[in-house]
């Protein structure tokens, strides 16, 4: 193989399905759209000329597949859908590297025990249906039919898209999978970390848990002119606070968590009104479950500092999604094969949520990141080396072909 040879070929590829889903100039394929099904005719045609088995399933998944001598399969790759206006490599990285690596196995004469598949999945961002992930849900069977009552954000249930696009929603029950016996994700990293200490090769230990929080500070609306500082009772004073303190203690006592701010809201948000209460948007994020206990104990601490000022506050907690340990027999496998070829890799944590974070409460699962130049995703400027897609090309290879002989009932 000629030096970057399959990376040079995958970057072709995805510049193809990004060029072919383009709306107005942005990549945007959301689930069930046009955009939706050029990409899959794409996959398609791909997956076939490899002289690998295609199929799709009734939720709108797709696979290729690299039949095996023996039942069971191991699953790579990744979702097909983007967020609005987002990147080349986000999810289709890994469903193209997928493609590339099964296809080349297959062209090298290789024969699998177990069969390998490489799966585009469906609406994993939650561009359209904001609960996102509904393909990996519906592989694990967790899926319900109450979920297809979800309303998309153009105003349609999950059942009348799936209608619409030709799939049959009484096949959903078909979906379900039970012959998989391991699956690696290879996914871009979405952040800094990779690129800043030099790192090819992320091996993931977890994808992090999330806690969603709106916070309401109560103060004393009054006129901005006519009323002393002494006298104020100001909630944006008092968020500015607790934004301030709860980022220094989890930056002192936490640092593997992440806390961000993503909305703040002011009322009744006049120039010349000392506002009558501030709303905040909280996410926050660490590696375990007990760790975001931990986290959200700080969080409430650097709280009560404001509340014994006199200040009302009203935590209402969102959403909680617990985090996910990837499974440390298919861990060991890519670090072995790491170590094997020299790669300079990192353990480390997922701070975004992926498939494999429902696939891993299911399957044996693992995810290999390659670095995102400039820590950019989720934007046109999203971009990884030609040179780090071949690495993590080369390195799939080699984990879905020691995977592909495992005796699962050892593990």
């Amino acid at each position: 193989m000629m030096k970057n040879e399959a990376g040079v070929r995958i970057e072709e590829m995805l510049c193809q399905l990004a060029d072919a889903t383009r709306i107005d100039g942005e990549i945007w394929r959301a689930a069930y759209t046009l955009e939706d099904k050029i990409a899959k005719n794409i996959l398609r045609e791909w997956i076939e000329d490899l002289g690998l088995e295609y199929r799709e399933d009734a939720i709108g998944n797709v696979y290729g597949r690299l039949p095996g001598t023996e039942p069971g399969t191991i699953l790579t790759g990744s979702h097909l859908d983007t967020v609005k206006n987002g990147g080349k490599y986000d999810g289709a990285l890994g469903v193209v590297t997928g493609v590339a690596a099964l296809g080349y196995l297959k062209q090298s004469g290789f024969v699998p025990k177990h069969s390998l598949e490489v799966g585009g999945l469906m609406e994993e961002e939650g561009s359209r249906f904001p609960s996102g992930c509904q393909g990996s849900r519906a592989i694990c069977g967790t899926l319900k039919e109450e979920d297809l009552e979800e309303l998309s954000r153009d105003g349609v249930t999950l059942r009348e898209a799936l209608v619409s696009a030709g799939y049959q929603t009484e096949a959903l029950k078909n979906v379900k999978r039970d012959d998989i016996r391991a699956i690696v994700e290879l996914h871009i990293e979405q952040g800094p970390v990779l690129e800043s200490e030099q790192k090819q090769i992320g091996i993931v230990d977890s994808i992090v848990g999330i806690v969603n929080y709106e916070l309401t500070i109560q103060g004393s609306q009054n006129h901005a002119g006519t009323t002393s500082m002494p006298l104020r009772h100001d909630p944006v004073v008092a968020a500015a606070e607790f934004i301030t303190e709860s980022t220094r203690q989890m930056m002192a006592q936490a640092p593997s968590a992440t806390l961000t701010y993503g909305a703040i809201q002011v009322f009744p948000g006049m120039q010349n009104v000392i506002a009558d209460r501030v709303n905040l948007l909280i996410d926050l994020r660490d590696g375990s479950n007990e760790e975001l206990l931990q986290d959200v104990v700080l969080l409430k601490r650097a709280l009560e500092s404001i509340e014994r000022k006199g200040f009302q506050t009203r935590l209402r907690q969102n959403d909680w999604l617990e985090s996910v340990q990837m499974n440390p027999n298919v861990i060991r496998v890519i670090e072995r094969h790491c170590e094997e070829k020299h790669l300079a890799y990192k353990h480390m944590n997922s701070g975004a949520g992926h498939d494999s974070m429902v696939f891993g409460k299911h399957f044996p699962t693992a995810m290999i990141f390659v670095p995102s130049i400039g820590g950019i995703s989720h934007n046109p400027a999203e971009a990884t080396a030609v040179a780090d897609i071949q690495t993590g090309f080369e390195l799939l290879c080699d984990v879905l072909k020691e995977l592909s002989a495992q005796t699962f009932l050892s593990w």
